[in-house]
């Protein structure tokens, strides 16, 4: 059953919501939450880029990762590939897009080809240390 949170913010059955483990393995969706805290303010990639950028899940993974993530990931950087969010989400990622200035579509949601986040070789390098964690 599913139940209705906020956007962020891990249920409270999950004993790992303080965050992952500094050192050690990751399941596949703490390394997702992890990598979304990669992505710099104004930037934003779809769930499918980022899970093909980590090299594990795919976009159901990396959006249950953003369901489930502790507070401090930024969720709202990490949409559908045509910069959209489920209607819920919407209006909370708007405000924290326009705080960011990040690039938006006339219409509604993210102007992903604006926003698109090309990760340095630093944050690349950070990507294939969470990647080799994963289990």
């Amino acid at each position: 059953m599913r139940t209705e949170r906020e956007p962020g913010h891990r249920r409270s059955e999950h004993p790992e919501a303080e965050g992952p483990p500094a050192q050690g393995p990751l399941t596949v969706l703490e390394a997702l939450a992890e990598a979304a805290r990669l992505v710099p303010p104004g930037r934003a990639v779809s769930y499918g880029a980022l899970a093909g950028l980590l090299g594990v899940g795919g976009p159901r993974q990396a959006g249950r990762a953003m369901a489930e993530s502790g507070p401090g990931t930024p969720w709202w950087r990490v949409l559908r590939a045509d910069g959209t969010l489920p209607e819920h989400l919407a209006a909370p990622a708007a405000r924290q897009h326009e705080r960011e200035g990040t690039p938006r579509r006339r219409t509604s949601g993210v102007d992903m080809a604006g926003a698109a986040w090309h990760p340095t070789p630093a944050q690349r390098r950070a990507l294939e240390a969470l990647a080799a964690r994963t289990r």
